[in-house]
Parts: structure tokens; sequence; C-alpha cells
């Protein structure tokens, strides 16, 4: 510390002591204050340099330097100790320097030289400025002059103006109390007044509203009230007086009374400023002691947190100004939130002791030749013919289990053993590393020269383990490198029946309805486009009675079918109308522009919606600001040139040409991870109303003469195939595009076969224009018998499309009738027989009637409260559910499970069965209306789609009673199949035509059973009603007897008095008593039937 004082020109400084300032300054600088340790101002105040007394009896020098001593400018002590020229750390007056002293042996100018240069270069101790520059030169100047170096300290002293005022000692702040709770955490302060049960204020009890004109505000000394000072406290004379001089006119007249009787004295008055009672009074007065002392306690408490809020903000001011290190940190207390009961309930713990396993097997008994070990499902057995008692799950019972994963190996006894080394092995570090053993080059020949056959050969070993290193090399090349096992494991855990609670619902992604088209309409058929995503056509049909229909026959009522995109929900995308209501359409399969329903009068209409693909297009692309003119457009839509309907209306259907239907994009907006969901962006018919949506009428409609006489109930396209006039049917070629043809059935019992190639029927000479005028007509047309001999009244149709060339399919009808029919006309006969079997499957209509997407012959019907598997050419089902409790209305497979099927009744309910899991109950069923559901359609996935692919995305279209279409999306459980389902189902199937089989084998023993037991039930009745007439005419000979004086018989009078019977009398009764015994034996069943005529 010393040393680096007499470096920079300043006296050495001790510990606790402050430096001294520089005698002279740059009068362009300010001079720096002393400040202590503690960072407080050293001069006391009063304090000047003229005034200072020398430190430690030090004597005062006058600037001289000799030899090796130091030059100052102020008395210094004995030891070289603080400077004199100011009291102890004060800092000099404005425009002077702290002294500055050098080491040096020279006098005068020389010594005043040294110190100007020290001053000017060297800066001084902490706290102190350096003069530099001038100041250094004004300092040697001075030292020059004088010859006495620095030492004319003192007089420039005096010529300084006098020093600034010391700054204020710092203020204590206040502590806070113990016991402080924060104003932010204390509950608010009390309202001075109360609340009604209408939650408006009124005052306290004791307080009265008044109003207080100027005047009476000035005579009674309330001048100042206001927001900052709302109460003043006035004597009750002051009151009364007013009272007095004023009289009647007084603000305080109408209280005189209470004001005499106020309990406390001087009463309170407080401004109102806002009226809060809303009586347009200012003032009001508390009469009462004990409203007063609420006021009182309400204005405490806000001058309390006043001060608390001041006193809050200071501290925090000091604690900011604080070095980081130094700030206190508040700890604060740990509140609970619940948390801790959350982390109890969450931990698993073990509320017993684990179970002990021991799994052994002797070491010889491994690696066996003829064991194969294999994994089996647990699904799997539970389906299985092993498993008597399959488990299902009770809906009536859900418990909840907190699982724990915990795994333990079982290890054998281990025991801690010690043992004394021998001193053969000296002992050896650890890091200390042993050369490999290694063979020398006659030892390894000796190894490879040994024979195979004997112990220890290098080729017996190779020979041994090559067959085993072949296998592991083929496993190598055909493993899959790139195989997710975790995502196998979770498919496997699907396929097994497990997920979370969101992969088992049954979720609505989205619903659609129109106010103007379909609200408080049947939503009577559903139709997914097959080449839009997210595009759903459905159509809509007044909920009436046959009576009110039949009333209206007549009169045209147009109804239309909507084409809802999920890119708005609001607004249909387009609306097709038709001159009466629609029951059944569908879409062409290859052609998705066209489009045929079947009407309720029986009529047939076509759209062709290849026109509209342009104008869909321009639309789409001004909603999303801008597309390709001319080109195709990711509209969500097919664009197709203006010709596409002259190509598909002119010679044949065809899908030659560029592609029509881009992929769409709608779909891809709306669906996530989480699901399905509406996007922001809407077409322009959304922003612009119902003015805007399309409305396209029809191309043709079916001549009234040729068509069906009663409603269409169902619709079926033919692909790939050629119908004649005569209905054979010609196969086209394997890959063939064409689909011309399409079959409709109604209730008058035809099946119909039409032609969409309309321009085939115009004249030569005909335009094109001219097509309205044609007439078209069926080509071909199946007419069905029933039961009874009646027309059929049709409801659905089922063709197999892999063998349409056959021309077998199957019909239900509305008496619940099942009908396998052949379409081809046979050569030679006018009027043929085209059912080939008429089977009475349910008693009610047949709603549904639906193949097997996975097994060809295998078909699904459904109506009344029940539902039907048939098989092809069976007589009867393979499998039949119990009744349900509500009437169904919709049914289908699922298009990837091959076990599962969906049902909707009249509840608005929907049930999923799964036939692999259970097969006397749904194993889902859920509640998505209402009103009842009156329809069901999947998404149609392409025919090149793989199973993945299919199931990694599933919708079902649910339309109901209100006109209401849902789109539901259905949990990973129901959309991927188990591992090896489609084999599982035809086991089940399998299992239950065995079971028709072993009923059919065991049909005539039954029935010879049932017979022979009809026949002894009826020799029983008639033994008994031959004893019976019997006993009546016994009964009757008794009493004639009596009545003619006749005695009874002799034995009558023995068994009277007592007597034992003769013997023969009991033999005979003994003989007619095993008659008897014997005849009911043999009419229990146990007694074989030669038995029994023994008897007789």
């Amino acid at each position: 510390m010393g040393e680096a004082a007499e470096e920079s020109g300043a006296p050495p400084v001790e510990d606790g002591d402050v430096p001294a300032a520089p005698a002279t300054a740059s009068p362009d600088e300010p001079a720096a204050a002393g400040v202590d340790d503690a960072g407080e101002p050293a001069q006391e105040p009063g304090a000047s340099s003229e005034s200072a007394a020398p430190a430690d009896g030090g004597a005062p020098v006058e600037g001289s330097a000799e030899g090796g001593g130091e030059a100052t400018s102020g008395p210094v002590d004995g030891e070289g100790g603080d400077a004199a020229g100011a009291p102890d750390g004060a800092p000099p007056p404005d425009g002077e320097a702290a002294p500055a002293a050098a080491e040096g042996e020279g006098e005068g100018g020389d010594a005043g030289a040294g110190a100007a240069e020290a001053a000017g270069d060297a800066e001084g101790p902490p706290g102190e400025e350096a003069a530099e520059g001038e100041g250094g030169e004004a300092a040697g100047d001075e030292g020059g002059e004088g010859g006495e170096g620095a030492a004319e300290g003192e007089g420039a002293a005096e010529e300084e103006a006098p020093p600034p005022p010391p700054p204020p000692p710092p203020v204590e702040l206040e502590p806070l109390p113990e016991d402080y709770v924060p104003v932010r955490d204390r509950p608010p302060i009390p309202e001075p007044f109360l609340r009604n049960e209408e939650g408006k204020p009124v005052p306290l009890p004791g307080v009265e509203s008044l109003f207080l004109t100027g005047t009476t505000v000035d005579l009674v000394g309330l001048q100042g009230l206001g927001p900052g000072n709302i109460t003043r406290e006035l004597t009750r004379e002051v009151l009364l007086g007013d009272i007095q001089f004023r009289g009647a006119i007084s603000d305080f007249h109408a209280y005189k009374a209470k004001i005499q009787a106020a309990d406390y004295e001087p009463l309170i008055i407080r401004f109102n400023e806002d009226d809060v009672y809303g009586d347009g009074n200012n003032y009001e007065i508390a009469l009462t002691a004990e409203a007063a002392n609420v006021w009182k306690a309400i204005a405490e408490e806000t001058e309390s947190r006043k001060r608390l809020l001041e006193l809050e903000a200071a501290h925090v001011a000091a604690e900011k100004a604080k070095p980081r290190s130094k700030r206190v940190r508040k700890v604060k207390p740990w509140v609970s939130m619940g948390s801790e009961v959350d982390i109890e309930e969450a931990s698993v713990r073990p509320r017993r002791e684990p179970i002990r396993l021991v799994v052994q097997r002797k070491r010889r008994e491994f690696h066996q030749p003829g064991a194969k070990l294999a994994d089996k499902d647990a699904h799997e057995l539970w389906n299985s013919s092993q498993m008597e008692c399959r488990p299902f799950k009770d809906p009536n019972f859900d418990m909840r289990r907190m699982e724990q994963d915990v795994a333990v190996q079982a290890v054998a006894p281990l025991r801690d053993a010690a043992c004394q080394s021998t001193g053969a092995i000296p002992p050896r570090p650890a890091v200390t590393q042993t050369e490999a053993l290694d063979l020398g080059p006659e030892a390894k020949a000796e190894l490879l020269s040994k024979p195979v056959a004997e112990r220890g050969s290098v080729a017996g070993f190779l020979e041994r383990v090559r067959d085993l290193a072949e296998v592991a090399m083929v496993q190598n090349e055909i493993t899959n490198i790139f195989r997710d096992d975790l995502a196998a494991l979770n498919d496997e855990a699907d396929g097994g029946g497990g997920g979370s609670r969101k992969e088992t619902l049954v979720s609505e992604a989205q619903s659609f309805t129109h106010l103007t088209f379909s609200k408080n309409k049947v939503v009577s058929a559903i139709q997914w486009l097959p080449h839009r995503k997210g595009v759903v056509a459905v159509a809509c049909t007044e909920a009436q009675s046959h009576a009110e229909r039949v009333a209206r026959m007549g009169r045209t009522s147009p109804a239309h079918i909507l084409l809802w995109n999920f890119r708005d929900p609001i607004h249909p995308e387009l609306v097709l109308q038709s001159p009466w209501e629609v029951f059944a359409f569908q879409f062409n399969p290859l052609h998705p522009d066209l489009l045929t329903g079947g009407c309720y009068n029986g009529q047939v209409v076509m759209w062709d919606l290849s026109s509209e693909a342009d104008r869909l297009g321009r639309r789409a692309a001004a909603a999303a600001g801008g597309g390709k003119a001319g080109g195709v457009t990711e509209a969500g839509g097919a664009v197709s040139t203006s010709g596409a309907a002259a190509d598909r209306l002119g010679g044949s259907v065809s899908a030659k040409g560029p592609d029509l239907t881009p992929p769409s994009t709608a779909m891809g907006t709306t669906l996530g991870a989480g699901g399905l969901g509406a996007t922001e962006a809407a077409s322009s018919s959304s922003a612009d109303g119902d003015a805007h949506i399309p409305v396209v009428k029809h191309r043709f409609l079916t001549d009234t003469q040729f068509s069906h006489h009663q409603v269409v109930t169902d619709l079926q396209w033919l692909p790939g195939v050629e119908i004649s006039h005569r209905g054979k049917v010609t196969k086209l070629g394997e890959g063939s595009k064409e689909c011309n043809f399409f079959a409709t059935i109604a209730a008058d019992g035809k099946v119909l076969f039409w032609d969409v190639r309309v321009e085939k029927l115009l004249k030569k000479g005909k335009k094109a224009d001219e097509l309205l005028d044609v007439v078209w007509k069926p080509i071909h047309s199946v007419h069905l018998i029933s039961l009874i001999g009646m027309d059929l009244g049709g409801t659905r149709l089922a063709f197999d499309f892999k063998r349409l060339d056959q021309g077998m399919f199957y019909a239900g009808s509305f008496d619940g009738e099942l009908v396998y029919a052949d379409f081809i006309k046979p050569e030679g006969e006018e009027n043929p027989d085209y059912a080939k079997s008429c089977l009475q499957a349910h008693v009610g209509p047949v709603i549904a009637l639906e193949r097997s997407p996975f097994f060809d012959d295998i078909v699904l019907t459904c109506g009344d409260w029940q539902w039907q598997i048939w098989q092809e050419g069976q007589a009867t089902p393979l499998f039949a559910s119990g009744y349900a409790q509500d009437y169904y209305t919709a049914a289908c497979w699922s298009p990837t499970r091959p076990a599962v099927l969906y049902l909707a009744d009249q509840s608005g309910s929907v049930e999923v069965w799964d036939l692999l899991d259970r097969s006397h109950e749904p194993s889902i069923r859920v509640t998505l209306a209402a009103t009842p559901i009156m329809s069901l359609a999947f998404n149609p996935m392409p025919a090149s789609a793989s199973a993945a692919q299919q199931a990694a995305q599933q919708l079902l279209a649910v339309g109901d009673a209100t006109g209401v279409l849902r789109i539901m999306e259905l949990p990973r459980n129901l959309r991927r199949p188990v591992h090896n389902e489609k084999k599982l189902m035809g086991a089940w199937l399998e299992r239950q035509q065995a079971r028709l089989a072993d009923v059919a084998a065991r049909q005539p023993a039954r029935g010879a059973a049932r017979k022979e037991a009809e026949e002894r039930k009826k020799e029983a009745e008639a033994m008994a009603l031959a004893e019976a007439a019997a006993r009546e005419a016994a009964a009757k000979d008794a009493a004639a007897a009596a009545a003619a004086g006749i005695p009874p018989p002799q034995a009558d009078r023995r068994e009277k008095k007592g007597a034992p019977p003769p013997p023969e009398f009991d033999e005979k009764a003994e003989q007619e008593y095993l008659k008897l015994e014997a005849r009911f034996k043999a009419q229990l069943g146990l007694l074989p039937p030669e038995a029994n005529g023994s008897a007789h």
C-alpha cells in the first residue's frame, strides 16, 4: 500500500484511512470527494482547509523538499502520514486539486516540477481524481516561480470558493413487522356500505344519506371535503345550532331527533362523491357509534395500507440498490396446491409380498433338436375351441387398476467365502496385463491334421457348426434392417384389444346440416365420392308417411342431393336437383362424374357433373387466392374439359384422355394426428351465402311408362360387363375401364338393367341437342315372385362383382324374404322363373343386404330386430343374432376387419359387433343422436392401397332422421385387423358350418323321437280318458244300487269291517298296479317301448 502511494505521488495510507487529495487540479475538472470505507463522506459540516489541524501531532511544513524527502502542501505528521491540508478524508475546495508529492533530490523549481509531473501522470487512490494536463503545468509553474515547489498550497486554498454542503446522512429504513403480510395478499378492504339482495349499495345501519347545499357546507364548516379527504367530525352543537338558526330549511332538520339521540360525540360526516346509493345525495352521516367505528376502521386500514405500500416500495428500492451478492433472498414457505396428493395417488406400491416362482430345467434338456418353442397370441386362445368359457367385458363393472412395472431376476443363492492363497503366484498390481497364450506352429499343424472323427479336431468343429452358421447368415440376409420394432409392438398391442381410452372410442369429427335443404328431413342415402377425398353426398327426403305421400301424389316436389366438402361445414359444395325424392343413388365407380338415382315415383334420373368441374375449380382457386387458368386446379374436386360430357355420352364411356381426378387437398388440411377438423378457409359459398351454391339439374330422366311403378329402393353399378337385351352377360377384358350398366330394384317386384349410353337411342339424322327428347328405357328386366306368389317387394340388391358373368345375385324384400336369383334369361323361355330360391329371413323389411368384402360367399342381412349371416347355397343362416331392444335401420361390414360389422337402430345408437370377441352382444355401443339413424357408409379406399393405408384413416358417415350428417372417426382397434383375423374369421365360419351340419345330421333322430313322444302322449291321454269313464260308470252303478237298497258286494263289506282281503284279490290289484307303473315309466322315457307293450 505504501509503495503504491509513493509511486502515485500520494502519501502512504494505512488500513482504515482515507488518502489525501492532490494539492492542485485542473480548473476544468471537479474535485473528487473523499469517501471512507463505509461509503459515507468523511468531512464533517463546517470544516475547511484553513482550520484543519495537523493529524497525530504533526507540525506544518512549508513545502520544502530536501534529499529524499517528500514535498507536500500542508502539514504532515512526523512519520510521513496523512496530509493536513484538510481534515481527514475531507474533499478539497472547488478548483483545487489534492496535494501531490514526488521523490527527488532537487530544490525549488526541481521539486515543483516533480510534484507537477507526479500530479499530472499518476492516478490517485480510489475515490480521488488525479490532476492531469493543465493542472500539472500549473503546478510546475508555481514551483518554478516560488522556488518552493508545491509549498504555495495554503495560499491557493485561501483564494478558492467555500466547499459545497455535505450530503444528508442516510435515512435508516423502518423495519417491517415480524407478522407482516404483504398488502397484495391481504383481504380487500370492506366497503363503507352494505348491499341488498339485488347487489345494490345501501347505507349501513345508523347511517343516513342526505344532500347538503353549498350554503350548509359553508355554515357548518365542511369546506375542503373531496376525494382526498372524505370524512370530517362535527360536534352535535354545531348541527343543532344550524337547525335552530335556519329552522325547517336546514338540511339537517329531518334528522334532528336522530342527531340528538346519537350515542357518540363528535359526529362523522362522509363525502359521497359518486352517489353510490343512486338517490342523488352527496353526503352521509353516521348517527350511531357502531357505524362510526366501521368508517374509522376502514379509514385506518386504508391509511395503514398506504403507509405499508410506501414502506414496501422503499424496502424494494433499497434491496435493488444493493449488490447482487448482498441481497437478501427470502425463501417462501411451501404452500400445498394438492400436488403431493396427486403424487401419492399416482404412486404404486406393492400391497402384498411378491410371489416367488422358481422355473428350472436340467441343463442336459436344453437345446433339444426336436423342441420348437413359439409364442401364441392370447386372442387366439380365447377364440379357439380349447377355451369353453371365454372372457368378456362386463359393461356394468369397471375397475381401474394402477399398474406397476417391476422386473425381478431370480438368481442362485450366493455365499461369501474367503481363502488364503499360497505363495506360488506372486501378487500383481491391477495395471498388470498378461499376454495371451498362442500355440506354436507344430501344435497348430497337429490340430489341423487331426481327422474329423477325432476329439478336438478343428475340421470336426467346423463341420458341426457349418449348418448353424449358414442359418445365421441366411437370417442376416433376409432380415429387414429398416423394420420398426416399436411400431410392430404397438400394432400387436392394438390388435390385442389394448390401448388408451381415446384409442377405443368412436368420436364425432364433423357434422353437416343445412337450414334449407336438409333440416328436419331424413338422410335416406349416403355415398362418398370415389375420386375425391373429404367429399360426401347425401340424399334428403321428407319425413312423411305413405298416406301423406299418396295425398301429395301428382304434385311435383323437387328434392335435392347435397355434396358436402370438409372444407365448408355450413354450405354444400353442390346441390343436385331432382323432380322427385331420391331414395337410392350411386356414383359411377370408374367415371365419378356420372351419378344415377332412383326416385320415389319409380323413375331413374342421371346427372353429369363434368360440366360443373371447371366451375368448382375456379371457385376453389378463387378461394385459395388463385390458381392455374385452364389447368388442373387443386380444388378438392375434379377438373375436366368441356368436351368430357360428349365423350361420355357419345359412343361409349371410357377413361381415355387426361386424368380428370387430380388428388385433393381437402382432407390433407383437415386431418391430422389428433383427428379430423374443419379449416378456417372456406369456399366462396360460405362467404356469400346460399345464393352462390351451384344447383345442378338432371341430365336424363327415364320415361314413366318404362320405369318402375313404385319407389326405387336400391341401385348398383355393374362394372366390367356388357348386358344384352336378353340378359346375356359378356365380361370385358381384365383391367377394363368400362362401366356403362347399372341395376335398380323397386317394390313392384322388378329388377331393371339400364345403359347410360343414351345417345345410342338417337335416330339417324338427329343431333345431340335433342337428347332431352330421347325415351330412356331399360335394356333388360327381371321379374321376381315372392313365397306367396305375389310380386316381390324388393328393398336391396347384392351382386358378386367378381362373378357378374354368371348372373347370380341376392335380393331382399319388404316381407323379410331373401331371394337368390339369376338375371340371365334362359334360351327359349319367354317368362322364366328367375328366382332360384326364396327364403324367409326376417319378419320385417330387409333394410341391409351386403356381401362380405373378405369372403365372396358370405352375405349379411339385417331386418326388424335381428341380423343374420348367410352362406351362398345354404337354406339356413350360418348365424342369427338375438333380438335387439330397438328396431335396426342400417347395417354394413367393416372394410378393413373381416370379423367386425356395424349396425344402427332407431334409438340413435351405433353397435359394433366383433364376432371374434363375442357373438351374444355388441362389443361397443355408442349413442350418436336422439333421433333414429337411417344410413351408414364408409369412406372408400383405392383398390391399390395396402392394408396399412386402408386402416390408417377410416371414417364412417352417419345420417339421421333430422337431416344431420355426422362424420365419425373410428379408433385404431376398429381400423386395424388383429393378427390373422381373416384366418380366424374363416375358422369361425367353419365352426358355424360344422354346427349346422351337426344339427342337420341329428334332425332325423330328433324328428323320430319327437314323433314317438307325441304318440305316447296321445296314448296316455286316451288311457286317462278311459279310466275316468270307468270310474264315472262305477260311481253311477253304486249310486243306483244304493237307491234300490241293494247291499254292496261282499268285498266292500269286508273292507268296511276291516277284514283282510282274500289272496286272489291282492294278486289282481298287484297286476293292475304293475301295469300302471310300466305305462307311466314308458311315458317318461324310462323304459323302452317294448316294455310298455309287454305291460299291456
